[in-house]
């Protein structure tokens, strides 16, 4: 419980003032439901589920009678009341209703209770009186008192939230990392997340220049674009996953089960467009390959990470890289032998410079033989003898898909 540094001073009212609030607070169900109404349409309350905007439209009925039995009583709320009252608070957190926007709330409950006070003093001069030299700033300190005591509520639930969820997310970092065959620490990290380790995701890699920041400071703005990426990519904030990894920000964004890989791969990709483009400190975007479980995971971050080491050798202009776009050279990278061979075709070629560059541009002009002629400033007749020595030097066909797949990662991989 957050102990309440405000005290309450209660003015005393007269018998007559007494009655007709009295009568008021029998059935605040009026005023309760013009609250309510008016707080369904202010930033954070809009979008709540059902059950949330039952339990808000009670803590508004609730609200209104402490303060209408704090008149009638003339004692402030009793502790036990107000902790009822801080933990209301602290489920707004857990509802994700911002700060902000609760204390917007308790604006708009006290003008409203004040206007339908003042409403029992027309055409009563007397309790017009009282009511504005008495009453009016008892009911400001009180919702003023009252607002500190929930902010001071819901700052220290979310702070416990924030630590509990690092801790857990740390965990979660060290199994998918350091020991990813270890799926029972997996599932249950994940599941302490109220998430479904089942369900396959694909990793993003984010450089945003965070790594000389202050730890702190470096734990916001994380936090800060994980929000980001769950915007773009349309899911709640909870199901997006991030930790700090080899000075990137490494987020696991869930998929649609039962999606291929290469849906996956392609709305990844327009997503994470927009992130980079509506993050301006981003320097670049990794994508790696539809996956699951804790070795799934590492699987996929560590593509992403390679797609964007592996980006500016490429010369590309877009902050956004998939790994897709350099599957096949990694997996031939893998394998001793087939680098071997590729490299070799290649090799053949290195002696005749005016070869290799032919080839180059024949391949990025598509096979365009006119496109090729003119980008390289050459006759057509001699782009065909070039195009016949590099068939007889490397025994290729270049009307061959087979081998044209061949000579175009070979190339890649030169690079």
């Amino acid at each position: 419980m957050v102990e309440p540094a405000v005290s309450f001073t209660v003015p005393e009212i007269s018998s007559q003032l007494h009655d007709k609030i009295a009568t008021l607070a029998k059935d605040p169900s009026i005023l309760v439901e013009c609250i309510y109404s008016s707080l369904m349409k202010i930033d954070g309350y809009e979008a709540l589920a059902p059950a949330v905007r039952d339990d808000i439209f009670q803590s508004i009925a609730k609200a209104a009678s402490l303060w209408f039995d704090m008149l009638l009583t003339g004692s402030p709320p009793a502790g036990h009341v107000m902790t009822e009252v801080e933990e209301s608070a602290r489920r707004r957190v857990h509802q994700r209703v911002p700060l902000p926007s609760m204390l917007r709330a308790f604006q708009l409950g006290s003008r409203e209770i004040w206007r339908v006070t003042t409403e029992l003093a027309r055409a009563d001069h007397l309790l017009t009186d009282e009511l504005f030299f008495s009453i009016s700033q008892s009911l400001f300190d009180y919702f003023d008192g009252m607002a500190q005591i929930v902010t001071k509520a819901y700052a220290f639930e979310e702070y416990h939230q924030t630590r509990w969820r690092d801790s857990i997310l740390h965990r979660l970092n060290t199994v998918i990392f350091h020991a990813p065959d270890d799926n029972d620490a997996f599932v249950e990290a994940v599941g302490a997340l109220g998430l479904d380790a089942t369900l396959p995701r694909v990793g993003l890699a984010i450089d945003a220049a965070l790594d000389k920041l202050p730890p702190d400071i470096r734990s916001s703005e994380c936090n800060r674009i994980a929000l980001t990426v769950s915007r773009h990519f349309r899911v709640e904030p909870e199901m997006v996953v991030h930790v700090w990894h080899r000075a990137r920000v490494v987020v696991w964004v869930p998929c649609s089960r039962g999606a291929t890989i290469s849906h996956c791969d392609r709305a990844a990709y327009d997503c994470a467009q927009h992130v980079g483009a509506s993050e301006h400190g981003v320097r670049a975007i990794g994508i790696g390959l539809m996956n699951q479980g804790a070795s799934g995971w590492a699987a996929s971050a560590a593509e992403a990470i390679r797609a964007m080491e592996l980006a500016p050798q490429r010369q590309t202009n877009s902050k956004v890289h998939r790994y897709s776009s350099i599957a096949l050279e990694e997996s031939v990278r893998s394998k001793t032998n087939v680098l071997r061979y590729l490299e070799s075709l290649v090799a053949q070629l290195n002696n005749e410079p005016d070869l290799l560059a032919t080839l180059i541009t024949f391949l990025g002009e598509s096979r365009r033989r006119r496109s090729t002629a003119d980008a390289l400033g050459i006759h057509p007749n001699t782009l065909a003898y070039r195009l016949e020595r590099i068939e007889q030097l490397l025994g290729a066909t270049l009307d061959d898909a087979e081998w044209i797949a061949k000579l175009d990662i070979a190339l890649k991989l030169r690079h």
